[in-house]
């Protein structure tokens, strides 16, 4: 019984990941007008690494992969098989290690992210970098306020 209840959620899940994937794809082109710059989609000048970050297609594939990886992550995690076992007995030791290089690289994609969509809105890197520490510092404060409420 609930093997077929797991089926039926997988498979009501891939329907709205389809369903998300073609509303977004038949959309309207949101990257037509861009007032900061003037440019009408135009990609011609900019290198492949830039091309690259703005194609639909390699954000499909992208998130495609990271559903995958942690679909199979957690496929392994709640198995009873050896690999398993293997992989936790290795990941458990360096657990604290794995935490904080997740929570660096999450923060960095974070400031990252806030920094470059500030410049491609057309704010000058001063501004960019001033949002970006503002982020940081409001994420900071958030952290410090959830211990001292939680008592940790």
């Amino acid at each position: 019984m609930a093997e077929s209840a797991y089926l039926a959620s997988a498979l009501v899940t891939g329907l709205l990941l389809l369903a998300v994937w073609t509303v977004v794809a038949r959309g309207p082109n949101w990257r037509h007008n861009d007032a900061s710059t003037g440019e009408v989609g135009d990609l011609a000048g900019r290198d492949r690494t830039v091309r690259l970050t703005q194609s639909p297609a390699m954000w499909t594939a992208a998130f495609l992969v990271a559903a995958f990886v942690a679909g199979g992550g957690a496929v392994l995690i709640v198995s009873d098989g050896a690999l398993a076992g293997t992989l936790a007995a290795g990941i458990a030791g360096n657990a604290t290690i794995l935490v904080g290089v997740f929570v660096a690289l999450l923060l960095g994609y974070l400031l990252w992210g806030t920094y470059h969509s500030a410049r491609f809105r057309g704010l000058h890197s001063a501004y960019a970098a001033l949002l970006s520490a503002w982020v940081f510092g409001t994420l900071f404060v958030v952290v410090v306020a959830v211990n001292l409420v939680l008592g940790g």
